[in-house]
Order: C-alpha cells, then structure tokens, then sequence
C-alpha cells in the first residue's frame, strides 16, 4: 500500500510539473497581458502542489501566500493601471517573439547543463543545516515547517521585516504615481 502512495505522488508531481509548464506557456505566449499574469498565477499554483507533493507544506504554503497572493495581485494592479492598450509601444510588446524565443532556448539550456553537473555530480560534502541549538528536539522529515520557521525567525527577522516595510513603500508609492498620473 505505501508503494502505491508513493507512486501516485510521483505521478502527481509529474502532472502538477506539466502544468506548471503550460501555465508558464500560457505567461510567455498571450498577447494580453491580464491573461499573462493569470498564466503566472496558474503556474505558481501548481508549483505550490508540487512542494506539497514532496511533503514540504511550509514551501507549499509560502509559494501560494508570497506569490500567488502576493505578487500576482501586485501584477494586476500594475497591469490595470498602466493601460497598455493606449500606447504606441504595444507593436514592440507583440514583436518581441522573435528575440525572446531564441533567448529562452539558450537560457534552457544553460540551466539544463547547471542542473546536470549539480544534480548528477558528486554530492556535496556538507549539507546545509540549521545550528545544533535551534534544530534541538527537531525531526526534519516529520516537523521541517518547524524547522523553517525557527531558521527564518531566529536568524532572519530583521531582513524579513525590512523587506516588508519596502514592499509596503514601494505599493504606496506606484498609488501615489498613479493617482497624480489621472488626476493631470
């Protein structure tokens, strides 16, 4: 019985992949751009369920709250407000196939031959940790949210909160733009 759940989450997580990829074929190849970023949220959903395929719930959780709650919604309200349809450079948007496919291509396989020297080499000799005081009564297959959490937490709060009050900034700032930008 467990081999048979194991094979159905590999299945899943090679279905979920594929999505993901379609998702992201979705992003590159539509002309619009709402429909782009729902490609992107699509795809990062099934990222989502990916990780929760390898049983880390805590990436899984972050994927759908950073990204798809997040950065998705922070896209369209970009997309909505600059309009794209009453410029002129919209035929550059649409023309820039013809660069952005070889690119990708060359891209792909830069990562194919990273991924493969890293992955298919020898393993390295140390793997990354938490300290023996924060991983203290810890199992990292059954509790790896907790573990997560106490690295980001113990080690990491003030850059996190940093990085939050700039995210904050920056949103109020492109309101503050927009708004001057319709009011002229």
């Amino acid at each position: 019985m467990n081999a048979l759940f194991t094979s159905i989450g590999h299945n899943l997580f090679l279905v979920f992949g594929l999505l993901a990829c379609a998702g992201a074929a979705v992003m590159i190849l539509s002309t619009s751009a709402v429909h782009s970023v729902l490609g992107f949220l699509f795809s990062m959903i099934m990222v989502a369920a990916c990780f929760l395929c390898l049983s880390a719930e805590f990436l899984g959780m972050a994927q759908l709250l950073v990204y798809a709650g997040g950065i998705v919604v922070l896209f369209l309200f970009v997309v909505m407000l600059v309009e794209l349809t009453k410029y002129k450079e919209k035929s550059l948007f649409t023309t820039q196939i013809k660069w952005s496919f070889p690119l990708v291509l060359i891209a792909l396989g830069i990562f194919a031959y990273t991924m493969k020297s890293n992955l298919f080499d020898a393993a390295t000799p140390v793997a990354l940790s938490l300290s023996s005081g924060l991983a203290e009564g810890l199992s990292v297959s059954a509790q790896n949210a907790q573990m997560v959490s106490r690295g980001l937490f113990a080690g990491f709060l003030l850059p996190l909160e940093i990085l939050s009050v700039i995210l904050l900034v920056a949103l109020v700032g492109a309101l503050v733009l927009a708004k001057s930008e319709r009011v002229s």
